[in-house]
């Protein structure tokens, strides 16, 4: 339903452009911060990951709705905490959106994101580099469905009725499973792969993350 080259909504002038990139880097930045020895390190970890990430969503465009983002995701989530992968989440969007396009859809996608990072953090998917697979692939064929369904709502400005909205969600349902398809071929190839190298790394942090600190989010 997501397709990163479509339309889901009205596109915003310079200046609601400008206001939305400000509250979602100040938002990022606020959620990075930590007040700690490593906190150098891990904004450089994290960052090259978000860059990576970034740089397979652009490079994936062409194929409508492989978004390995969100398996990514739940993930960051799960092996750094609620803030650092919601972080990841809004950042990933936003540097990946400078090249795809921005827009309305921009706040959708950041958010749905965001909050996959969070549920990701809140349900033991991750267990130091040992990830649940089972638990991951239907965690990750849900939350792509969801997703899905919440960019939507970028759309309703421009539909004239409920109605019009209903059969929008209808004509998306083969994009939504694309969607989890690919998210579950994401979870098989990259998460083992992703969950060892962050726990190799905050593993070699002078205070490394606990899975219980990832529950809360403080300034």
């Amino acid at each position: 339903m997501v397709m990163t080259d479509g339309v889901h909504g009205t596109a915003l002038g310079p200046v609601e452009m400008l206001v939305l990139n400000v509250v979602l880097v100040s938002f990022s930045f606020f959620l990075l911060c930590r007040p700690t020895q490593s906190a150098k390190r891990e904004i450089l970890v994290l960052t090259s990951i978000t860059l990576a990430a970034t740089a397979s969503r652009i490079l994936l465009e062409p194929f409508p709705n492989v978004q390995p983002l969100t398996l990514m995701c739940l993930v960051m989530g799960a092996s750094l905490g609620a803030r650092r992968g919601m972080a990841f989440a809004v950042m990933a969007t936003m540097l990946s959106n400078v090249v795809l396009s921005h827009g309305l859809w921009t706040f959708y996608q950041a958010t749905g994101w965001a909050a996959i990072a969070f549920v990701g953090s809140k349900l033991s998917l991750v267990h130091g580099s040992q990830v649940e697979m089972k638990k991951l692939i239907i965690t990750a064929a849900i939350v792509s469905v969801l997703f899905d369904w919440w960019v939507s709502l970028s759309a309703l400005s421009s539909l004239a009725t409920i109605s019009d909205f209903g059969i929008y969600l209808l004509n998306g349902l083969p994009f939504d499973a694309i969607h989890a398809i690919a998210s579950i071929a994401s979870a098989v190839c990259i998460a083992p792969y992703l969950a060892n190298l962050l726990h190799v790394e905050t593993a070699s942090m002078e205070e490394p993350l606990s899975i219980g600190e990832a529950d809360v989010i403080t300034a």
